[in-house]
């Protein structure tokens, strides 16, 4: 029973994800970051943020300046966002599906080990094809994919 809620749980975190991946790049900060703009649209002054964030005037423009540079808490990036009446979210997305990066991974790992032992093989006089290669490839990922805490080992 254990065993099948962990296999559900991980299905559903995979088909959130998966929903993630999907987001338009329009979900990107802008270059200058998202406090300032967003305090500018909302046609609020430095000193409007800094008294609603009981900070001083200056206090903004470090804010400011380290979000550009990745350099702010996810604390103060709350507390800010809160006092823009926004909401902030956190989130990592992925680049691909991540069934897909769980493949391309067991791919290269498989590749990896089958032709460290195709060299050695080829050192005996024992060679495998190119096909040969490639099929084992493919059933190694696919044993590895069963068991993907296994492709990150190395």
């Amino acid at each position: 029973m254990k065993k099948s809620f962990k296999a559900l749980e991980r299905k559903q975190l995979l088909k959130r994800l998966d929903s993630l991946a999907s987001l338009p790049t329009s979900y990107q900060a802008p270059p200058e970051g998202w406090i300032r703009p967003v305090r500018k649209a909302l046609g609020m002054t430095a000193s409007q943020l800094a008294k609603r964030l009981g900070v001083q005037q200056s206090r903004v423009s470090e804010i400011e300046k380290g979000e550009i540079h990745h350099q702010l808490t996810l604390k103060t990036l709350m507390a800010t966002a809160q006092a823009l009446g926004c909401r902030f979210e956190y989130a990592f997305i992925p680049e691909k599906p991540v069934e897909l990066l769980l493949k391309e991974r067991a791919l290269a790992v498989a590749r990896d080990k089958v032709g460290y032992i195709s060299h050695h093989m080829a050192l005996e006089d024992q060679s495998l094809s190119e096909k040969e290669q490639e099929e084992q490839i493919k059933q190694l990922a696919e044993e590895l994919l069963k068991k993907p805490q296994t492709l990150w080992d190395s």
